[in-house]
């Protein structure tokens, strides 16, 4: 019995193995080579800037939508993945960024964020955004060295220690 539950385990790692690899096949290249693409966003406040101001150090970015119900399960883990962060000293911290896409409105995000506290920086993109990134799903992460080239990346639910083994990359 022991030998066939077994079995099963390693089956059903492999074809999730298997299917994630599929999924972020269609997502940019992780090969620290590849630059973080240049695209505008609009912070909460109205001002636009452009993403890359983010990066300089070690950046994740979360790119998600509000109506997202793997986000409303994973964004507890980016808070938690983020005050972890900020406990550290500020050279070794690494950049939480949301990137809102797929939403009604500027008020919508706004008051998602401001209702569930989250306090790591969240932005808004726009279909262009989504675009650049190759965004095909929610949530899907981008872990960003301190050159500005991407060097992980993920799609779905993530727990706080998935993204800290990703960010081990950096």
């Amino acid at each position: 019995m022991f030998k066939n539950l077994f079995i099963q385990a390693v089956f059903f790692v492999v074809v999730f193995l298997l299917i994630s690899w599929f999924r972020e096949s269609s997502l940019l290249p992780t090969d620290g080579e590849y630059a973080l693409p240049e695209v505008t966003v609009e912070r909460l406040s109205g001002q636009t800037v452009p993403l890359a101001q983010y990066s300089g150090k070690p950046t994740l970015y979360y790119f998600w939508a509000p109506w997202c119900s793997v986000c409303k399960l994973s964004m507890p883990n980016l808070q938690e993945f983020h005050e972890s962060q900020m406990s550290k000293p500020e050279a070794e911290r690494i950049n939480v960024v949301s990137v809102a896409l797929s939403y009604d409105s500027k008020q919508e995000v706004i008051d998602y964020v401001v209702d569930r506290k989250y306090q790591f920086t969240t932005v808004l993109g726009n279909v262009e955004t989504g675009a650049a990134f190759k965004i095909k799903g929610f949530p899907t992460y981008y872990f960003v060295d301190e050159n500005g080239c991407l060097v992980s990346k993920s799609m779905g639910y993530s727990t706080e220690l998935g993204m800290f083994l990703r960010s081990l990359t950096l």
